[in-house]
Formats: structure tokens, sequence, C-alpha cells
């Protein structure tokens, strides 16, 4: 979403305001999807408990506290990759952005290798992967937008030019 915006607009106040908005919303789905899907599991715990199964059933607050630590790693995310969007210009930004996004992802796939028992190197290179994979395909969808946007609209063309000289 922010290097799509970017990508399509190179305009910061834009990539700032989708990201806060997106991001936002981002983040209140992802809890929404956290909390009913423990929801479910510990449903399903409950019933496997109820008909002889040994399971332990998440608490209520464990439920409940999936979406929230969701919501809040989500929207940290999200702040920490609209910072450098607030102060340097759009092609800076999104170079900072994808570095992080490798090394964020790189460590994330190392710990879950470790805990897996898999390779943590492999885990963290297969992460970085797709982190690289996704922000393409992001720049991929952000060209395809300004193209379409300078081809339907006066306006939309503007927007381009001025962005170009002013943050070129």
């Amino acid at each position: 979403m922010i290097v799509g915006s970017a990508v399509a607009t190179w305009d910061r106040r834009i990539v700032i305001i989708a990201g806060l908005t997106g991001g936002l919303a981002d983040a209140l789905g992802n809890s929404i999807g956290f909390y009913l899907s423990e929801l479910s599991e510990r449903g399903a715990q409950m019933h496997d408990r109820n008909h002889g199964g040994n399971f332990d059933v998440h608490s209520m607050r464990e439920v409940l506290m999936s979406g929230i630590w969701s919501f809040g790693a989500t929207a940290l995310v999200v702040s920490l990759f609209l910072i450098p969007f607030l102060f340097l210009d759009v092609s800076t930004s999104l170079w900072i952005d994808f570095i992080q996004a490798i090394v964020l992802m790189g460590i994330l796939g190392a710990y879950v290798g470790k805990l897996s028992d898999e390779s943590s190197s492999c885990t963290a290179v297969k992460y970085a992967i797709l982190a690289i994979i996704g922000a393409g395909f992001s720049y991929f969808v952000g060209e395809v937008l300004r193209t379409w946007l300078v081809s339907i609209s006066p306006l939309g063309l503007l927007i381009v030019v001025i962005s170009k000289v002013l943050f070129a």
C-alpha cells in the first residue's frame, strides 16, 4: 500500500494519508481476523475436550489479547514504514522501506525457523524473498495506477508532472 501509493503519486502527503488510513484499516482487519480465528479454535478445542479429547482450551483473555496484539503490531509496522516519508523525499523513503522490509522479514524468518527446528538462515532467506516479491508487486501496481491516472485524467497528468518536477 505504501509502495504502491508512493509510486503512483510520488507525493509524500498522499503516501502518509494512504498509509495511515489503509494501515489502520489493515490493523483493524487483522485484529478481527485473529480474534475470530482464535475464537473458532477455542470452540473446536472445547468441542474436542467435551468429546474425550485431552486438549488445552484458549482462555477468552488469550483470544482477546491475540486481536489486541495483532492490531498493535500491524499499527507499529505501518508507523515504522511511514516515518521516512515524514522527513525524506519519496525515492529515499522507498529505498529505506525496502531495506527495512528485507531486514525485518529476515529477522522474523530466522525466528520462525528457530521455533520450528528448521534452518534459521534458509527460513530468513525465504521470508526476505517474500518481502522482495511483495515490494515488487506493489511497485508494479503503483506504476499501473500512475499510468492509468495519467491516461484518463488531465488532473492526474498534472499531479504526476508536478510531483516529478518537485521531487525529481
